[in-house]
């Protein structure tokens, strides 16, 4: 067996090894080149559903946008009354969004305590805010305005400076479900009377169910 490999020329197998080795290197790159290349798609199929699921919901976002509605606090001073231990405010807000809203309700922040569960005070949260006077009415088109009445009770002579809170919930055309809040002050001073607070805010509405 010595004598017979000692006897093989060299020369004849270098190409011979050279050629397996080739072979051998070729089928490994290619087995990685093809698991690359199958890389490759399932990522880029990947990023293609991303791409469709982002359209999709900026389609949808752009849709409820152009329809939402969208509501503005409205306050007047002469629309504060005193009645002899008590105030009567009325508290508007009005759809500035580009479509009408449908089944406008007071959302209470305390369901359990009836018409006193809906208007809360930052300033005194043992004071007592309820409702005079429930919506004006359940559906506004766009710059039409809602209105209620809260009622808060005063000892004699007792002077006031509040902030208060409210949320309502209402529908758009479609009817997705959105929840919208609302913060506002007034005030009842010797120095200046009586008159609502330029310091307040509309919040954006918050989508609840669609």
């Amino acid at each position: 067996m010595y004598e017979f490999l000692r006897n093989i020329d060299i020369a004849t197998w270098i190409p011979i090894v050279i050629s397996v080795i080739s072979l051998i290197y070729t089928i490994i790159r290619n087995y990685y080149s093809n698991k690359r290349l199958k890389r490759a798609e399932k990522i880029n199929e990947e990023n293609r559903h991303k791409d469709i699921l982002i359209q999709n919901l900026l389609s949808d976002q752009n849709i409820r946008a152009s329809i939402i509605p969208y509501f503005n606090i409205v306050l007047e001073d002469n629309k504060i009354k005193n009645e002899k231990n008590s105030l009567i405010l009325e508290i508007g807000f009005i759809n500035i969004g580009k479509e009408s809203a449908t089944n406008i309700q007071l959302s209470p922040k305390f369901p359990d305590e009836g018409l006193q569960g809906y208007i809360y005070s930052e300033g005194y949260p043992k004071k007592v805010y309820y409702i005079n006077e429930y919506l004006s009415q359940y559906y506004a088109t766009t710059r039409e305005k809602v209105t209620f009445k809260v009622k808060v009770d005063l000892k004699n002579g007792e002077k006031i400076n509040d902030f208060l809170r409210f949320k309502i919930k209402y529908s758009d055309l479609i009817g997705n479900e959105y929840e919208q809040e609302f913060r506002c002050g007034f005030y009842m001073l010797d120095c200046i009377g009586i008159g609502y607070n330029l310091n307040n805010t509309s919040y954006k509405p918050i989508l609840l169910k669609k």
